[in-house]
């Protein structure tokens, strides 16, 4: 599909913008050309446009008097990619038109619209860098950078399966590292957290808590206790049974007795008595000191004794209760185990990330090596293409060299070199110091790519720098061919390359009464195809 019906742009409202006042034009979707006399203005619809395009603003092109400036664009869109592109950027659009609007202020501020809504300028930038493209004499022109020559090679050469794969593979490893290194940083961060927890499940794993244990532990020791406190009693008992070496206990007294009753004094059923009260007093006093023989194993105890006090110590360090510190010791247990899984994650990611890295590398190989093939190709179809355009003797080579690090586009780095005469030797073309050449250059470099990239609509500036005759005859041709492709907006002051235009921009100057004084305007008149050809007739000098 022809790419200018897939984005081209309808119209351009300059309003108080430097000489213009109120000025509205229209561009045909194939080759526009912008023509007048030096000082006219032509180059401040350039201007204008740049700032379509994201530039930044200067007040001083706020015409004298007034508040503001204001530039309006419209593009004609049918491209479902390009929309696609704007959704995701968040300025969706309805029906076939893009607006993108600057306001500039004489304070120096400035206001960017995309489809009715602020934005940024690099949301404009992202936009115009994947769809319009200026050639000229600008160092930061995309055109020149390693980066865009590799993007144009890439699209020359086709290969857009391998590239894709490559990305995808590429796109993983750099996520995977990214995740290894966050990993990293979290793993040292808690590398003290780590001793702490160390310590505390050390100390708490002595214990091993329980609350079944705790609630054993105070009953053996209660057991002891009680076993303890009924050995004092039996002493006691035993002191009032038989005595000590003071006096007699109760069984002595009664053996006495038994054995002086006198039967004036006591009945035999008395004597009875007396003797039955000393057989099972002997017999209880038997009993009481078989129960005393219990022993009580004092290192048994002491054990119990320091675990309860480790339960209490615990308590009151974590400030909880024992079913809490059980709970407490397990979460410590948790968090333990995944320190331990961080070591075994990063050894995983440093797996993962060696693999990633080999696959990567074998298509960025697989990929360095079809770039080579293409460019020999492409170096010979642009130096013809720029031999065409009256460059005799001019040549281009591209320099396919292979970086150290792999990239998101490889591990290939690409320069456009030219020679623009034999024997003076090649040098990267935005180093080319004759502004024509350079220009003649890159139109011969849109013209080979042109059909093959995303760029929809070309600007040319001083497209015709140090030119004329044949040369001119050969650019206007030239720049025909790409406008089959795309949509072309160029600055001339050739009649050679104008006459191939569809559309005619003309730009002139006015004065008008403004108050008590005269003011330049500048004035656009469109000349159409029916009426192109007159036109041209009076660019040449000799009419």
């Amino acid at each position: 599909m022809n790419k200018s019906f897939e984005l081209n742009l309808f119209e351009l409202s300059l309003t108080n913008f430097a000489t213009f006042q109120n000025q509205t034009i229209y561009f045909h979707d194939k080759f526009n050309s912008i023509i007048g006399e030096t000082g006219s203005g032509k180059s401040l619809i350039l201007e204008a446009l740049q700032l379509i395009l994201g530039h930044r603003a200067e007040k001083k092109i706020i015409r004298k008097d007034c508040e503001l400036a204001i530039v309006e664009a419209i593009f004609k869109c049918k491209c479902s990619r390009i929309k696609n592109f704007l959704d995701h950027l968040g300025f969706p659009y309805e029906g076939e038109e893009i607006v993108i609007k600057r306001i500039i202020y004489k304070s120096g501020k400035s206001k960017a619209f995309l489809n009715f809504q602020s934005c940024s300028l690099q949301t404009l930038v992202s936009f115009s860098k994947q769809f319009v493209d200026l050639v000229g004499q600008f160092e930061n022109q995309k055109l020149l950078s390693s980066k865009y020559q590799l993007q144009l090679l890439d699209n020359y050469s086709g290969h857009d399966e391998l590239l894709i794969k490559y990305q995808k593979n590429y796109s993983l490893l750099t996520k995977t590292i990214a995740e290894y290194e966050e990993l990293k940083v979290k793993s040292l961060n808690i590398a003290q957290r780590a001793d702490y927890v160390n310590y505390q499940v050390s100390e708490i794993e002595k214990l091993d808590p329980s609350v079944e244990d705790e609630l054993s532990l105070i009953d053996q020791k209660r057991h002891f206790q009680t076993v303890e406190q009924n050995r004092n009693l039996i002493d006691e008992i035993n002191y009032l049974f038989e005595g000590n070496e003071v006096g007699g206990g109760i069984l002595s007294l009664l053996k006495h007795l038994e054995n002086n009753l006198h039967p004036d004094l006591f009945s035999q059923e008395d004597i009875t008595q007396f003797q039955n009260a000393h057989e099972v007093l002997k017999d209880l006093s038997y009993s009481i000191n078989t129960k005393q023989e219990m022993e009580i194993n004092e290192e048994d105890f002491n054990d119990i004794i320091d675990r309860l006090d480790s339960y209490q110590k615990l308590k009151r360090k974590f400030h909880t209760s024992t079913e809490e510190l059980v709970k407490l010791y397990q979460d410590f247990l948790l968090e333990r185990d995944e320190f331990q899984n961080y070591e075994e994650s990063l050894d995983l990611y440093k797996q993962r990330i060696d693999t990633l890295k080999a696959e990567s590398l074998r298509l960025a190989n697989k990929l360095h090596a079809s770039r080579l093939g293409f460019a020999s190709q492409l170096e010979m179809e642009l130096t013809q293409a720029i031999q065409d355009l009256n460059m005799l003797g001019a040549t281009i080579k591209i320099k396919c060299l292979t970086e150290s690090e792999l990239n998101s586009s490889g591990n290939s780095r690409i320069e456009f070199h030219a020679q623009t005469n034999p024997g003076e030797g090649f040098y990267p073309i935005k180093d080319i110091a004759s502004g024509g050449e350079l220009s003649r250059i890159l139109l011969a470099v849109r013209n080979v790519l042109s059909s093959r990239d995303s760029i929809s609509v070309f600007l040319f500036d001083e497209i015709d720098t140090g030119i004329g005759g044949e040369t001119a005859l050969t650019i206007g041709k030239t720049l025909a061919k790409v406008a089959s492709s795309s949509q072309v907006i160029a600055i001339t002051h050739l009649p050679q390359i104008a006459n191939f235009s569809n559309k005619l921009i003309v730009v002139s100057k006015e004065l008008i009464a403004d108050d008590e004084n005269e003011r330049t305007i500048s004035i656009v008149k469109e000349v159409n195809e029916e009426q192109l050809k007159h036109e041209v007739s009076l660019m040449n000098p000799l009419n």
